[in-house]
């Protein structure tokens, strides 16, 4: 069989057989997906719902250094939070901060948690909010009790100070805050053991409660009796020692810092009990306390004032308050030495000294170190803890048979409350009471019982500066004490004449000895008599009245009036006889100056007088008046005047003087205008002794002035004051003069000259008074220089004097001698110069050219021309013509 039978027949052996199928329905893992996906979800969700926090909302006064999703919210140094949102109030006057909270920290969000912000500071006190350099600035927290909150109000600055469970906190009282500061430190035996919590003020202002915190580790050293002291600062002490400095820690400087101390056997302090604070380590010392009333004073500081028995200091003053409703009286304790406590007893005086400085303390410097100081007059009697302090001025009242005595007076003349009473320099009382009323001042004064018999009827009290500066003839004079008592001042007690009669209760205290000797207390007087004067005197209440430079009287008042001043005038008692009624008065001046070719002379008054003013008068010859004249010349030539008329005042003044003979013998009073006859019209007052020898026809009056030029220096004795020379006439009485303006005496010689016109292109190099010089020998002078009508030319005026009128021809030549002369040619140069006045102010030159016929001499006022340069040939024109 061949293959291909074979294949047919397997082929109809397996035949096709359709076939039929059947699906299976299964979850397609396709829908696995979202499931997983609805899982994670919620786990996702329940996650974020653990992790979200809580929501709180703070306030801040303001948004400085909070960034929202970027400032941290910590406690303990570790985040807790982080601020979301940052925006403004409804009222937009602050800030609201949104932060959310970690779940873990909600526990601390209770209703007294306080939130402040946390930024770095740098100051001498020291540096806060350092770790806010690295991270930026950030929000912290002090935990609190109560409910739970979500909204907080931030505080301004957290505290410095955390109280924790076992620290003990307790309040120090002081009378003010000194140096100390919010975080300054609390020792014990020179360890920090706590620090100043804050501070507030207690008992309506009065104190300030100043709160410490120690820490548990230290508050078993504070005790019941413990001493707090200040320690903030530099404590300096001066002594005869030296100068005693000292300086606690640098901290306690800046900062300011508390020490304290305690004894062994006291109980422990508890929380909130209150100590003092004293202000040093000496006024912490232990000791028995004295309790005292003080009048009230200034100058008293706790811890400083000390207290003083026999010049020995045993205690200090520990505390310093006022008493309400009595503001002259303060209470305080003074902190006593334990082994002195017999020293008080009922008998015992405490005295409130004030050293007052004076050159006798400089032998015992301590006591002039003291200012404010208490002593102790200790006496036997029963003990005592309670005393009212006595003023320094007022323990001669405590004493038995003390004399009491008033003295009035219209000012206190540097007399004062405390000062001393002494009799020929030795102390007998002391002022005690000042009091001041509508008539003047009143002192208490308490004489001492052993000196009381020092005292009379006719016994005089004067104010005594020690220092006094008394004025009399010979100028200033100065009168002191014993030098102990310079500074001291007080009343001296003058003895009378009789020294006898009981005391009186009242005496007038006098200025000075020289008002107890005239009687003038200043409280009664009346005026001798009033003066009065056209313009205000350099005069004033007080001022002196002296006849020829004595002083006799005082001035009591100047007061203005329409037209006048007012003078009231006081002559003392015992000069009143020197009145006349010759007397005429004067306003003394300051200083008497005379100016000479000598020198300057200024001849000044004593101080007092230059101050204060004066007056004085004399009795002269004529009627004396009621009119108070501006200076001696015045009112000693008062109808004694003479009149000068004048076209010129430029060199007249009021109060040149007119001298004779080189004396001064008057001056001029007014210097005016009439404008009807434009002169100048000035009078002149004139010393009586001299009236009638200078009023009369025929006396020359010339003002001399100073005539200063290159040529010469004229009337140098008027160079710093012009004056009017006086030449005696023989001729009648008369009043009125014509007064001479003065010139340089070089003018006389020109007087009688002939005059010339020269004639110039201009007028640069030459000047009115230049010399006109022949063969360098001054001939003339240039007179004035003027224009011709054209103005194209210009006219030199000038003088030939009389001598030399016959060296002029009619064919002279004049040209500009400069003093110097300046030639160049090719054999060099030539300089020829003339004398320093010539090149000082130049001049004129002049000569006559040689010829066999001699011209006539040059007419009056004959014209020439005036060349510039000197002619060449001049130097041999040797021509020269005899005098007819």
């Amino acid at each position: 069989m061949t293959n291909k039978q074979h294949d047919n027949t397997q082929a109809q052996t397996h035949s096709t057989i359709p076939a039929h199928l059947k699906q299976v329905r299964r979850i397609s893992p396709f829908w696995l997906l979202p499931f997983v996906a609805l899982c994670i979800g919620a786990i996702l969700f329940f996650q974020i719902i653990q992790e979200q926090g809580h929501t709180i909302r703070i306030t801040f006064a303001n948004g400085e250094g909070l960034v929202a999703g970027k400032t941290q919210v910590r406690y303990q140094g570790l985040q807790i939070g982080v601020v979301k949102k940052v925006n403004f109030t409804k009222d937009l006057k602050q800030v609201e901060v949104v932060a959310n909270i970690y779940p873990e920290a909600k526990t601390v969000l209770r209703k007294n948690t306080k939130f402040w912000l946390v930024k770095p500071s740098a100051s001498l006190a020291g540096i806060s909010g350092i770790d806010a350099l690295v991270s930026g600035n950030y929000i912290t927290l002090q935990p609190g009790d109560g409910e739970n909150e979500d909204e907080f109000i931030a505080e301004t600055e957290g505290p410095i100070a955390q109280v924790d469970d076992g620290d003990l906190l307790v309040h120090l009282l002081a009378d003010d805050l000194g140096s100390i500061s919010i975080g300054a430190s609390v020792y014990f035996k020179k360890l920090p053991v706590g620090k100043v919590y804050d501070y507030r003020f207690v008992e309506d202002g009065k104190k300030v409660s100043i709160n410490i915190v120690v820490d548990k580790a230290y508050a078993h050293f504070v005790k019941k009796d413990s001493h707090f002291w200040n320690i903030s600062g530099i404590d300096a002490q001066i002594g005869l020692s030296g100068i005693n400095i000292n300086v606690d820690s640098l901290n306690a400087i800046v900062q300011g810092a508390v020490a304290f101390d305690s004894p062994a056997n006291s109980e422990q302090a508890e929380s909130h009990d209150k100590f003092t604070l004293y202000a040093n380590f000496n006024a912490a010392k232990r000791g028995i306390v004295i309790d005292v009333n003080i009048p009230h004073t200034t100058g008293l500081q706790t811890g400083q004032t000390g207290v003083y028995h026999q010049n020995k200091q045993i205690g200090v003053l520990s505390e310093l308050t006022s008493v309400e409703d009595q503001p002259a009286l303060l209470q305080g304790k003074l902190l006593i030495d334990p082994m002195l406590s017999e020293l008080f007893t009922s008998k015992t005086h405490i005295v409130l000294r004030n050293k007052k400085p004076g050159l006798a303390d400089l032998t015992n410097l301590p006591q002039l170190l003291r200012g404010e100081y208490f002593e102790i007059l200790a006496a036997a009697g029963e003990p005592q803890t309670a005393f009212t302090v006595i003023k320094e001025n007022e323990l001669l009242l405590q004493q038995p048979n003390t004399l009491v005595l008033t003295l009035s007076a219209p000012e206190t003349y540097g007399v004062s409350e405390g000062q001393a009473v002494y009799y020929n320099d030795v102390t007998i009382g002391e002022i005690i009471q000042q009091d001041l009323n509508v008539d003047g001042v009143n002192f208490k004064v308490a004489i001492a019982e052993k000196y009381r018999h020092l005292i009379h009827q006719d016994s005089q009290f004067i104010a005594a500066s020690q220092l006094d500066i008394n004025i009399d003839a010979n100028g200033l004079r100065f009168e002191a004490a014993s030098p102990e008592k310079w500074l001291q001042g007080g009343v001296r007690v003058l003895a009378g004449k009789q020294k006898e009669g009981q005391p009186l209760t009242h005496y007038p205290l006098y200025k000075d000895i020289s008002h107890a000797q005239v009687g003038i207390t200043d409280a009664n007087l009346t005026p001798t008599l009033t003066l009065s004067s056209e313009r205000l005197p350099n005069i004033n209440a007080g001022s002196v009245v002296l006849y020829r430079q004595y002083e006799v009287g005082k001035i009591l008042d100047v007061r203005p009036k329409a037209n006048t001043f007012e003078v009231d005038v006081f002559i003392y008692p015992k000069y009143q006889t020197l009145l006349t009624h010759k007397s005429v008065f004067w306003v003394e001046s300051a200083a008497k100056v005379d100016i000479s070719t000598q020198g300057v002379s200024i001849q000044a008054t004593p101080i007092s007088r230059a101050l204060k003013g004066a007056i004085s008068f004399d009795n002269i010859g004529h009627t004396g008046s009621k009119t108070l004249y501006p200076n001696e010349l015045r009112a000693k030539s008062a109808g004694q005047q003479l009149t000068f008329i004048t076209e010129d005042a430029t060199n007249l003044s009021q109060g040149m003087p007119l001298r004779y003979l080189g004396l001064n013998i008057g001056e001029i009073a007014t210097v005016n205008l009439d404008t009807k006859s434009n002169k100048v019209i000035a009078k002149a007052l004139i010393s009586p002794q001299y009236m009638s020898l200078i009023a009369k026809e025929g006396s020359r009056f010339t003002l001399i002035s100073p005539q200063i030029s290159a040529a010469s220096i004229e009337n140098l004795e008027s160079l710093l004051q012009p004056y009017i020379d006086v030449e005696i006439g023989q001729g009648k009485g008369k009043t009125q003069f014509t007064l001479v303006q003065s010139a340089p005496r070089s003018n006389n010689k020109y007087t009688q000259g002939l005059p010339l016109v020269l004639e110039t292109h201009d007028a640069l190099n030459i000047t009115v008074g230049s010399p006109i010089l022949y063969r360098g020998v001054e001939v003339g002078k240039i007179n004035h220089i003027t224009l011709n009508e054209l103005g194209d030319r210009v006219f030199v005026h000038i003088i030939i004097a009389r001598k030399y009128q016959h060296l002029v021809r009619q064919n002279s030549e004049f040209w500009i001698a400069a003093g110097y002369d300046f030639n160049f040619s090719l054999r060099g140069a030539e300089v020829n110069t003339g004398s320093v006045q010539q090149l000082l102010k130049g001049g004129i030159a002049f000569s006559t050219p040689a010829s066999t016929v001699i011209q006539p001499v040059a007419k009056a006022n004959q014209h020439f021309l005036l060349q510039v340069k000197r002619p060449q040939d001049a130097q041999q024109w040797n021509s020269g013509a005899l005098p007819k």
